[in-house]
């Protein structure tokens, strides 16, 4: 497989580059939009990730993408430095927006999902993993209550299923109440990724020990659940 990555940020550069190998995915680097773009006219690639701190270079790079045959079939991915439209990431089957700070694992993760890619193996925290369906409400300072569906659960955190509009600039807080239980759950969140079917991934912060007991228990009683191409936070 082939990717592009465009990034003026050294860190994120070297990031994307190893994570990318250990994917097996070939990586070209650039760090200007009009280099970028001649490269998609050239050549096709499955993966354009580009990096919004350079906000109108990023802009310019999905939308010259979404003119170019060669990228009919590319996934779009944005890392993001801030809330960002998802309208950035027009052009593409597949649109992705993963939010700083972002870690190898969460990068990794990110790109393995957007691209419908599968691990080889999984760690113990990704093992106690759940696909579901159930009712959740999320609410925050500046934020109403919204409801929402937990789609996919873990101990670390949770893909959710979204009507309304969820900000990323901040913590916010989760309350559900786990099939054949009684007791509500709730814990801290911050968002971790934004895709265009509505969904989005938050990672459990600050968690009590009740909280974290009571997750890790109903987890560990629950069949195994087949990898999931929903990004695992």
């Amino acid at each position: 497989m082939q990717s592009l990555l465009f990034s003026r940020d050294h860190e994120i550069i070297d990031l994307a580059g190893e994570v990318l190998k250990t994917l097996d995915i070939e990586v070209s680097r650039c760090s200007e939009a009009p280099e970028a773009v001649r490269m998609l006219t050239d050549a096709r690639f499955d993966a354009i990730i580009v990096d919004n701190a350079d906000a109108p270079g990023a802009v310019s790079v999905l939308w010259a993408a979404k003119s170019l045959p060669s990228c009919e079939q590319s996934v779009g991915i944005v890392l993001a430095v801030s809330p960002t439209s998802l309208g950035l990431a027009e052009g593409a089957r597949s649109h992705m927006v993963l939010y700083r700070p972002l870690s190898a694992e969460r990068l990794s993760n990110g790109i393995k999902s957007a691209l419908g890619l599968r691990s080889n193996g999984e760690d113990a925290r990704e093992s106690q993993r759940a696909s579901i369906n159930i009712p959740a409400t999320v609410h925050g300072a500046g934020l109403d209550e919204v409801l929402v569906f937990i789609t996919n659960l873990s101990a670390g955190g949770a893909a959710l299923q979204v009507g309304g509009s969820v900000p990323s600039s901040s913590i916010h807080t989760i309350e559900f109440s786990l099939p054949g239980e009684s007791d509500n759950l709730s814990t801290p969140v911050e968002l971790v990724w934004r895709d265009v079917q509505g969904r989005i991934g938050v990672r459990f912060v600050s968690m009590s020990t009740a909280f974290t007991e009571g997750l890790e228990k109903w987890l560990a009683a629950q069949p195994a659940t087949p990898p999931s191409s929903e990004v695992s936070v």
